[in-house]
Formats: structure tokens, sequence, C-alpha cells
């Protein structure tokens, strides 16, 4: 009788292990199908970066420490990073787009470009305090990124990336965006 139960107890335990392996193989096969559409998007993105980073104008004081590097650091997954390798080397006027891992928001002022992809809303209402008044172009994906303190959204609405400047923040970082730029995007946060 006792054998009987165990081999139930075996079944069941190989059928708990079987329905627990089916279910991670096809949570894994939905996260590799999306990867490609997330690489894609980011790769749009890191485009756009490189054009915002081609309309924007840092004081002299952002290099100091740069050299002849513009470096865009990132903060977000691994396909964030492989998507804007796409931009790394890159040229914008006579400095190199140097991308850089910032996953531990730590040396930020080494920045010229802070691209933003998943925060706790906590931490990046940090992140701009921190930033505030440095010569960091502060970029990310939400909706209410540029209406929280940072400076530029770009959001996927439909398929079309929405620009949203918060020009107030733009300004008091010392940055300029170029006027043409600026007429592509929708204004937000006080003028």
């Amino acid at each position: 009788m006792q054998t009987v139960i165990d081999l139930l107890s075996r079944r069941n335990v190989v059928n708990a292990i079987g329905a627990c392996a089916l279910a991670l193989f096809a949570s894994a096969a939905s996260v590799c199908a999306a990867a490609p559409a997330a690489f894609e998007q980011y790769s749009v993105l890191a485009a756009l970066t490189l054009n915002f980073a081609r309309f924007t104008q840092w004081p002299d004081s952002a290099f100091a420490d740069a050299g002849n590097a513009l470096n865009v650091c990132l903060v977000g997954d691994n396909v964030l990073l492989q998507s804007f390798e796409s931009i790394d080397g890159k040229n914008v006027g006579n400095r190199s787009i140097k991308i850089v891992n910032s996953e531990r928001l730590r040396n930020l002022n080494q920045c010229q470009i802070l691209f933003i992809s998943e925060l706790p809303n906590n931490v990046l209402l940090q992140v701009f305090l921190d930033t505030k008044t440095l010569p960091v172009l502060t970029m990310g994906e939400d909706t209410d990124f540029a209406a929280n303190g940072g400076m530029v959204a770009m959001v996927n609405v439909d398929g079309k990336i929405q620009l949203h400047i918060n020009l107030a923040a733009v300004k008091a970082s010392g940055l300029t965006i170029s006027s043409n730029l600026l007429r592509l995007a929708k204004i937000v946060g006080d003028r």
C-alpha cells in the first residue's frame, strides 16, 4: 500500500515538475518573442538619441572630464544596452559617442546624455533632483517622464514616436536644444 502512495506521490511530483518546466518554457518563449520587438524599438530610440545629441548644445564645462567623448549613459536592461551599441562610436560634431552602463546611478555628472528606461518613480525623482543643475540631457520613454522633471520623453503612441520636452528643465541645466527640434515636440512643464 505504501509503495502505491509513494508511486502516486512521485507521479504528482513529476507532473508538477513537468508543468513548471512547460510554464517556464512558455514564458521564456513569450519573452524571446518580445525581445526582438523591444530591441527594434530601442534601436529607433537610439537613433533618435543620436539626433538629439546632434541638435543639442552643451556648455564647455560639460566636457571637462570627458575628453573627446560624448558619454551616453544608460539605465535599463540588456536589450537597451545592446540596442544602443548601434550608435557607439558615432560622431557628433568633433566628439565621439561612448555608451556607458550606468545601472548603479553613480558618477552621473560624467554623462552628457542619460537615457533611463526603467526606474521606480521615487528613484527617478531623486535622479532628476541630482541632475537638475548639471549639463546632462535626461531622456526616457514614459509618458510622464518630462512632466515629472526629465527633459525629453520619446513616447510610442500607436507605433509613432512623440517627443515631449520639458524646456524649463533643459534651460535649468544650461543646455540648448535647436528650435528646429523643439518645433517637432510637445513642450511640457513651465516655460
